[in-house]
């Protein structure tokens, strides 16, 4: 066995799957929505791809090195000009060289074609997305059954302008009539998934079947707090993702409207960029621009 071909042919095939592997975490969607909705592509899930990629690095790196010490003598050549001089600033190294600056100043500094085909990857993951959908907030899997429960109470009267009341027990008992192998309120949305071979996305459609309006006696014996009368709603989660023009679409405002009163506190936002973006780009958050449109800079609602 001659050890320069098995280093050669495994360089070759864990280069294969460092691409294949790096390509499909290109086209994957984020984390948070990857986890939530249960994602696949060829069988294989997100962190399966992850995996992939980080171990086959590994390998790459490790033959790479051998590849370089059993090849030295040739590659000292590459170094050589035509009187079999050693240079380091080569023609060829050169090219290299620059090819290598290239492809590590590009998309730092927001070059085309870089920036392009980074954007790319953006908008495939925004299209899986809305697919796909997205959790109500970041990592919801990871919450145990009980604090789902009581987190999705709050997002109801956030997002969705709805007291209403969800019994983790009820859910618990609910679950089990539809088949689902639930150990107690402690276990983890993700985990009860994986033992149902189900999402925790499918998980929490059928939780928000036992979800019930509170009554208003209901609402001031527990003290919780009224929805804020505001005009312009401030998402639970996601508002960073979404553009002005979204934004607009979503709660059926007016985008010329947002637009004006924006503009008359001073802020002239692109409709078609991410909020975080433009938050960014004039020292805000992307709250803090729902708190302008609202009146306010600073202040919470």
């Amino acid at each position: 066995m001659r050890i320069r071909r098995v280093i050669s042919l495994t360089v070759l095939l864990s280069f294969f799957f460092l691409a294949l592997s790096g390509i499909m975490l290109f086209m994957s969607p984020q984390g948070r929505v990857a986890n939530w909705a249960g994602w696949t592509l060829f069988g294989l899930t997100k962190d399966q791809y992850s995996a992939i990629h980080t171990t086959f690095m590994v390998l790459f790196v490790t033959v790479g090195i051998w590849h370089i010490v059993l090849n030295w003598k040739p590659i000292l050549g590459y170094l050589k000009n035509r009187s079999k001089q050693m240079r380091i600033i080569t023609p060829e190294s050169s090219v290299a060289l620059l090819l290598a600056l290239g492809f590590l100043v590009g998309p730092l500094a927001g070059l085309p074609p870089f920036r392009q085909f980074l954007d790319v990857g953006v908008e495939v993951k925004e299209a899986w997305e809305a697919r796909s959908g997205s959790p109500p907030w970041g990592h919801a899997e990871e919450n145990s059954l009980l604090r789902f429960c009581r987190g999705m109470e709050d997002f109801e009267r956030l997002e969705n302008q709805r007291l209403v009341a969800i019994d983790c027990d009820q859910a618990l008992e609910y679950l089990r009539s539809q088949g689902m192998k639930v150990e107690d309120t402690n276990q983890r949305l993700m985990d009860i998934a994986e033992a149902n071979a189900a999402t925790p996305q499918a998980l929490a459609a059928l939780i928000m079947q036992v979800a019930r309006p509170l009554t208003p006696q209901e609402a001031d014996s527990a003290a919780i707090p009224a929805v804020a009368a505001v005009r312009f709603q401030r998402p639970y989660s996601g508002l960073g993702r979404m553009t002005l023009e979204e934004y607009a679409g979503e709660y059926g405002y007016e985008l010329g409207e947002l637009q004006k009163i924006l503009l008359e506190a001073g802020l002239e936002l692109d409709p078609g960029v991410r909020l975080r973006d433009e938050a960014t780009r004039l020292g805000l958050d992307p709250e803090g621009l729902i708190d302008v449109l609202n009146g306010s800079r600073g202040e919470s609602l």
